[in-house]
């Protein structure tokens, strides 16, 4: 039992090494040990060997048969591994062994909400606020109150209010304030929906630990470190099995919608929001010049940019993508452009833009599960727009080829045209089904994974305008057009 404790402790403390080592010692005493196993299961997920997180999590449930959480982990593996299929027999399983579980239920609503299926999540999400209460009923209602019928909306307010009396946290809070904000917007009562988003927003403001204007000096350092005398020093000749394409710019300005258009194309494929450039590869680079970035990005040698270049396909190749084209769809990769084109010189970079009120009201009526003041405050998203839009101007000064751009307006209103040329600054072929994008089951994870199950209509680009005179109160006015 010593040794259990010390290894959960170590587990923690994200000590995995030593943890693995004791998990390891208490299996050989008895390898049946469920606890064991299942830590040795979860060390395998951080380290992101998805197969022998497998192997181990199914122990762990078949020795911890009333445990829940060994049974969720195992359909993280699942997901992880490529195998959503088996993922979701796990989930639906764990929902017949635990019938009253709110979180099983939760668990299971948001795989069919990640993988398209809509009306099997609302049933489930249904079910489980009958469950006896807890924190997780809370987030299933405000996935209830954007999927299901308009006609349910009245009585979800009720569970909501009750939520807010009964727990005195405020990050749930947070929460609640967003779905009762959402629940109001679609009853069309706006004003009440207005008072309860900039609930959600000033809450969640205040666990921010810095302000926009802060990363002023940093977009500055980028520009002057990319500079024209970056892009025209001479670049590797590099040659890869895929074309690295990046869809970046602002939260909220298309990019799912345009990822899951591209990858219903036969030689496109997606490794979503992957944020390996700046968890792996920028920390690499610091590492070894011992400056920040990007700073970091000076005298970039062959051989670095090489170590660099491994560790991104060994992300693409994790993330099982055997197409011509991989996509990285993470927006804030903007600031990473200048590494990019050093990496990959012929990285196709689409760049997407978006009317800014329609932008920063999609972003001020959404929860950002992030604490970072542009996701839950006009004014501070109003100045990070600011500075996207100075590095972007930058960027493509620099090197005008590699960069689309790309309206989201423009998508809506002529979606084959507009895919037929992104298409081809992609170099491939247009294919009907790119359109056909709403019928497909491929997993999104986003906050759009509810609005692509659908087909292209107009509704996002006037939403805002409900809210204009009030979003008045909160922006300059020349900032209201």
């Amino acid at each position: 039992m010593l040794l259990l404790k010390r290894a959960n402790e170590l587990l923690a403390d994200n000590q995995l090494r030593e943890a693995e080592f004791m998990f390891k010692a208490v299996l050989k005493e008895n390898q049946k040990n469920g606890p064991a196993l299942f830590g040795l299961g979860r060390i395998c997920m951080r380290l992101e060997e998805y197969d022998s997180a497998i192997y181990y999590l199914k122990r762990a449930c078949e020795y911890l048969p009333k445990m829940l959480d060994p049974l969720f982990a195992l359909a993280d593996a699942f997901i992880e591994a490529g195998s959503p299929v088996d993922a979701k027999t796990v989930l639906e399983y764990t929902l017949t062994v635990a019938q009253h579980n709110s979180q099983a239920h939760y668990q299971l609503g948001q795989f069919y909400l990640d993988h398209g299926f809509i009306d099997n999540a609302r049933r489930t999400f249904e079910k489980g606020i009958t469950c006896p209460k807890g924190a997780v009923t809370a987030f299933m209602l405000y996935e209830l109150v954007q999927i299901a019928p308009k006609a349910n909306l009245d009585g979800y307010l009720t569970p909501l209010h009750e939520l807010l009396n009964e727990y005195d946290n405020n990050r749930l809070k947070v929460v609640v304030y967003y779905a009762l904000a959402k629940c109001c917007h679609r009853l069309d009562d706006f004003n009440q929906a207005f008072d309860y988003f900039k609930l959600a927003n000033s809450t969640q403001l205040e666990y921010c630990d810095f302000r926009t204007e802060y990363m002023q000096p940093f977009y500055d350092s980028i520009k002057a470190h990319c500079n024209s005398d970056f892009f025209e020093s001479p670049n590797d000749k590099v040659k890869t099995t895929f074309v690295p394409t990046f869809i970046l710019g602002l939260p909220r300005t298309g990019s799912t919608l345009l990822e899951q258009m591209l990858i219903q194309h036969s030689n496109i494929g997606s490794m979503g929001e992957s944020t390996v450039i700046s968890d792996k590869l920028v920390p690499f680079l610091m590492h070894r010049s011992e400056s920040a970035f990007p700073e970091c990005l000076q005298n970039l040698t062959t051989s670095v940019l090489d170590h660099c270049r491994a560790l991104y396909i060994d992300e693409v190749k994790k993330h099982r993508v055997g197409e011509q084209t991989v996509i990285n769809k993470l927006p804030a990769n903007f600031q990473n452009i200048g590494l990019i084109y050093k990496l990959f010189p012929e990285a196709r970079i689409i760049h997407l833009t978006r009317s800014f009120n329609a932008t920063a009201w999609s972003v001020f009526s959404n929860h950002f599960a992030e604490n970072e003041p542009y996701f839950c405050s006009l004014s501070e998203f109003q100045l990070y727009a600011q500075y996207h839009d100075d590095t972007m101007h930058h960027f493509k000064a620099m090197i005008p080829r590699s960069i689309y751009s790309l309206s989201y307006e423009d998508l809506l209103d002529d979606p084959t045209m507009q895919i037929r040329k992104v298409l081809s600054f992609m170099y491939q072929d247009f294919q009907p089904q790119c359109l056909e994008f709403h019928k497909a089951r491929h997993k999104v994870h986003t906050l759009s994974k509810s609005q692509v199950r659908q087909p292209i209509n107009q509704a996002p680009r006037s939403n805002w305008r409900h809210y204009e005179k009030l979003m008045s109160q909160l922006l300059p006015a020349q900032n209201t057009e």
